[in-house]
């Protein structure tokens, strides 16, 4: 079944290569594939009970890696109840100022919440993080402290999604989002780098860049050899989505070089990319400035499948940007226009990106021939708020 299923996709997808892009008589409006079937458990994420009450702001500051001061913690790794059944990764900075800033030679801890599809007999817990009520996802059927993850077939290597979150932001964002694609068959690691850690103003922060696909790399480095999850991934289709400077993120560790280099930011294991009002550019002075060399030329490097979606009225990361960034990479593209959505989309256009999302990673990391015809023929998703596909610019 599983052959003949990669014979199908294998088939199409040459034929889709030889017809340039869908024939827009035949497009159609989709049917999101709704909640999926697998309970999933997670990773630790419970606060120790004297940070349980310290508000959302402080809150915020703490998941944002910003010390206020040395008695108060600097990061959400140190206000944590149960480390030992978190998932924290100890990543080691090289030390060359001119590509990683005030952090270089430095030792810096990253966190992942991971979750995964288990077993039916999972112990049936929700944990609201204290932050805005647990509006964003309770976490459930948390990890205890010695306990090893089991998983819904033990048999099976399922998919890797990375979440990379935008600037000013952290992964509690996306604890809803990463159930959601567990729940479809994925495992999940939503990351917080805690950008403000390292923070340099005087640099604008660009060392950012090259810090954030290291902090990545490491976690799935990570995964990928450990005895909790190694044997459950398909370190063959892993998968990154960013939103905003996460966006960029994921492009980067897709094979986007930043400032030329190749070496130390993307990763060959990445095999499929969604990114949402992803900086592609900005004028600054009188003229456009690019992340990925001049007009973002040195995106061709690129070859792996990518989902582009851009808010008509972004005013941070303007769409002309974003659309003429898609047309410099050399694999497939695709490109979800979200209509009057300014730079954080409002909620029915989340659960439009969550929709056409799924179907991406579904089509690529999974090979559903299904998935990969609708992908190429939708014109938009049922539901939500008005989104288009630019068929002109699919590839």
């Amino acid at each position: 079944m599983v052959m003949k299923q990669t014979w199908i996709f294998a088939v199409m997808s040459l034929l889709t290569t030889m017809s340039g892009f869908a024939d827009q008589s035949s497009t159609t409006e989709l049917q999101p594939l709704g909640k999926g079937s697998a309970p999933v458990c997670s990773t630790n994420m419970r606060v120790a009970p004297e940070f349980s009450s310290i508000g959302d702001d402080a809150m915020h500051d703490i998941l944002l890696g910003k010390r206020l001061s040395s008695e108060q913690p600097g990061f959400i790794t140190e206000i944590l109840a149960h480390r030992e059944s978190a998932w924290i990764v100890d990543v080691y900075i090289p030390d060359t100022t001119a590509m990683y800033g005030p952090a270089s030679g430095r030792q810096m801890p990253v966190l992942a919440y991971i979750t995964y599809p288990c077993a039916h007999n999972a112990p049936g817990d929700k944990y609201p993080f204290p932050y805005h009520d647990a509006r964003y996802g309770m976490f459930e059927n948390m990890l205890s402290a010695g306990a090893d993850p089991v998983f819904a077939d033990a048999n099976a290597r399922y998919p890797l999604i990375v979440l990379s979150h935008g600037s000013s932001s952290h992964g509690i964002y996306d604890v809803a989002h990463a159930q959601d694609l567990a729940r479809h068959g994925y495992i999940v690691a939503v990351l917080f780098y805690g950008d403000d850690r390292a923070a340099d103003p005087a640099t604008e922060n660009s060392h950012l860049g090259f810090m954030r696909p290291l902090f990545t790399k490491a976690v799935i480095d990570s995964l990928v050899v450990s005895q909790q999850f190694g044997k459950h991934i398909d370190a063959d289709k892993i998968g990154v989505s960013g939103h905003s400077f996460g966006g960029f993120t994921a492009l980067a560790l897709a094979g986007g070089p930043v400032e030329g280099n190749t070496e130390s930011v993307s990763d060959a294991r990445v095999k499929a990319a969604v990114l949402a009002a992803p900086w592609m550019g900005h004028p600054e002075e009188g003229r456009d400035v690019f992340p990925f060399g001049p007009e973002n030329r040195e995106l061709k490097r690129v070859n792996v499948p990518v989902l582009w979606f851009y808010g008509t009225k972004d005013s941070i990361n303007q769409p002309r940007f974003i659309v003429d960034a898609a047309g410099k990479t050399s694999g497939p593209g695709y490109i979800i226009e979200l209509v009057d959505q300014p730079h954080v989309f409002e909620g029915p256009s989340w659960a439009d990106r969550n929709a056409w999302e799924l179907l991406f990673f579904n089509a690529y990391l999974k090979d559903d021939a299904s998935a990969f015809n609708s992908l190429k023929r939708g014109s938009s998703m049922k539901g939500g708020n008005a989104d288009a596909q630019l068929f002109d610019h699919q590839k």
